[in-house]
């Protein structure tokens, strides 16, 4: 309109500023203004998930750390099959051994069968050249006569009679080689059997022993975890005499149960004055009876946060499940800055979908509020 007024001497009296420009006007500056507060939540989520990347990659380097111990249980347990299935080989090995063995018994056995049957044979055709040997005698005797033929036939039998006398003692020799060779095949059965009895009572052994390293592995575990329990009892323990008289503070089960408005402010996951406070006694419980549990007891203390159903509308967090791991997060921080190692605190975050209380009311509400600690034992490798 001022520009309206500047050239007036120089338009007609009867020209007017357009309506639309102003509008236009109008809707660049909001436009401009959108796009403001556009660039604004996108740096904030940028920040927001560069954050989240951080835990996503720490994450992963336990899912590694976890695969390799896994992968050196599976190598053992390779290793512990390959020794069975190498002693099934053996067993299976002395076994076909044996029943080849068998084999050349039986062939043996029939083969000194055939060789007696031909002796009794050979016997027999002794017993006939005897009989026609007696004829001839009794012939010579009734005939002077046939001396001559007598003598003649005489010679001729005696040569036979030389003939199957060096026959039947060949056959008495094979015979005895044949005894022989059974005698050396059934020490032979003898030592096999010894052996094929050493090796089942070997296989026998092996299988106690396997058994009793499964139980022996199983005592451990057993032992490890009672342990723990006794670890943790003396940990409760300790953390009941720093936080007695608050009703703030609750025992469920095995664990204990922070409501939020002790550590936080609503709707925020930074820890206050008084939460620091009781988390220091915690830190300082905790640090008295770490250093004298075990190495090799893989304890974790397990951070847990809970909200009420109230939606989060706005803020920093997104909603609820974003609240409660943030809050858990800001105990694990907190511990791990207080002298408790880092490798035995975890975080987690449910939101809320597990709560104590289903009611709507404020105090129901209130009760599902809360961080919750406990001690438990991480599963590693082996105890797969």
């Amino acid at each position: 309109m001022a520009l309206a007024r500047l050239g007036g001497s120089r338009r007609p009296e009867n020209f007017t500023w357009p309506g639309f420009v102003d509008v236009l006007a109008t809707l660049l500056m909001v436009i401009i203004f959108v796009l403001m507060v556009f660039v604004l939540i996108q740096v904030n989520l940028a920040y927001r998930v560069s954050g989240q990347d951080e835990t996503l990659g720490k994450m992963r380097q336990e899912l590694v750390s976890l695969g390799e111990l896994l992968n050196i249980e599976r190598n053992a347990s390779a290793d512990l099959a390959a020794d069975l299935a190498r002693i099934a080989n053996q067993l299976t090995t002395t076994t076909s051994e044996r029943d080849a063995l068998m084999a050349q018994l039986a062939t043996a056995t029939a083969a000194l069968d055939a060789r007696t049957n031909e002796l009794d044979r050979l016997g027999q055709l002794q017993s006939a050249t005897e009989a026609e040997l007696a004829e001839t005698v009794a012939a010579l005797a009734k005939s002077t006569t046939d001396l001559g033929d007598a003598n003649a036939r005489n010679s001729n039998n005696l040569g036979k009679i030389s003939a199957l006398e060096d026959q039947n003692a060949a056959s008495r020799a094979e015979i005895i080689q044949m005894t022989n060779a059974l005698t050396a095949l059934r020490q032979r059965m003898e030592d096999l059997r010894a052996l094929l009895a050493e090796k089942e009572a070997q296989a026998a052994r092996d299988k106690v022993a396997i058994a009793s390293l499964g139980k022996s592995l199983n005592n451990a575990l057993a032992s490890r975890v009672q342990e723990l329990k006794n670890f943790r009892s003396e940990f409760f323990g300790r953390l009941r005499e720093y936080l007695s008289g608050r009703d703030d503070v609750q025992i469920v089960g095995d664990r204990f149960v922070f409501q939020s408005e002790v550590l936080f402010a609503a709707g925020q996951a930074d820890i206050g004055p008084a939460g620091e406070e009781q988390l220091a006694k915690l830190a300082l419980a905790l640090g008295e009876i770490a250093d004298s549990i075990p190495a090799d007891i893989q304890w974790i203390l397990q951070v847990d946060g809970h909200t009420d159903n109230v939606p989060i509308r706005a803020g920093r967090y997104a909603d609820n499940w974003d609240l409660s791991t943030e809050r858990a997060l800001s105990v694990v921080r907190f511990l791990a800055r207080n002298g408790v190692p880092a490798t035995r605190l975890a975080a987690t975050g449910y939101g809320e979908f597990q709560p104590l209380d289903t009611g709507e009311s404020d105090d129901a509400r209130r009760r599902n509020r809360r961080i919750e600690l406990k001690i438990t034992q991480r599963v590693t490798a082996k105890q797969q």
